[in-house]
């Protein structure tokens, strides 16, 4: 038994010694075992690579600088969206004609809402019946008439399907009377998309320090404190920190 054992012991430890052997790292061997192989894959405990388990952390990704021809862009589409007879020009009569076709549409929507069987009327069961689905909402006379995104504005405020916009779109001031009557400089009916550009602009080029037509976060944060900075200045505004988004505690 004695020299079968040893028989034993020392293939074993040929086995060790071979060179394919160890170049592929036996589990639990002298060189690393799978702990070396997955260490050069870069993907175990111990690995320098960029693979799950690595232990370089990934480095993040800087924001990207906000652009003067996206800001134009939002700024261009608030205007069309205004410019009912597109003649190339927003009057105040314009802006309050679009406003109400806004406001008449909610309010056709509400009453369809509470007119269930379509009838143009709207009965005591189809108004119980709507303030019921409501819940807890219809016991508050400011919630009870159901529009839960609230009123309104007499203005046209800038949009944006891109949720990175979400700066550029506080920088914008919302398009009323008092902004086409500023951004009006020569005087006439009603102000051209051109004199609202240049208007609008202005946050922009207060906060773009180094005049290249982009706006890093070093530029979009105050200089001094909230609301120090250039532009409007305030969350949001050009030299006052980003807005909160949902979910964020500021």
């Amino acid at each position: 038994m004695r020299k079968i054992s040893l028989i034993l012991a020392a293939a074993a430890l040929s086995l060790i010694q071979s060179p394919a052997v160890h170049a592929q790292g036996m589990p639990g061997g002298m060189d690393g075992g799978m702990g070396g192989v997955m260490g050069d894959m870069g993907g175990g405990p111990g690995g320098d690579g960029d693979g799950p388990g690595s232990s370089k952390p990934s480095a993040p990704r800087p924001p990207k600088p906000v652009k003067r021809k996206q800001f134009d862009k939002i700024v261009t589409a608030m205007f069309r969206e205004a410019d009912a007879n597109k003649d190339g020009m927003v009057t105040i009569d314009e802006l309050h004609a679009v406003v109400d076709a806004r406001r008449e549409a909610r309010i056709r929507a509400r009453f369809e809402a509470v007119d269930s069987n379509r009838d143009g009327n709207i009965s005591p069961a189809e108004f119980m019946a709507w303030q019921k689905r409501m819940g807890s909402a219809a016991s508050s006379e400011a919630n009870a008439f159901g529009d839960r995104n609230g009123p309104i504005a007499d203005a046209i405020t800038a949009t944006s399907d891109n949720p990175d916009d979400y700066v550029l779109i506080q920088m914008i001031e919302p398009l009323n009377g008092t902004t086409i009557a500023r951004a009006n400089t020569n005087y006439d009916a009603g102000v051209s998309l051109e004199e609202l550009l240049a208007y609008e602009g202005k946050h922009f080029d207060e906060a773009d320090k180094d005049h290249d037509g982009e706006l890093s976060m070093e530029e979009l944060r105050p200089a001094g404190g909230p609301g120090k900075g250039p532009g409007r200045g305030g969350p949001g505004g050009a030299g006052g920190p980003p807005p909160c988004r949902p979910g964020q505690n500021c």
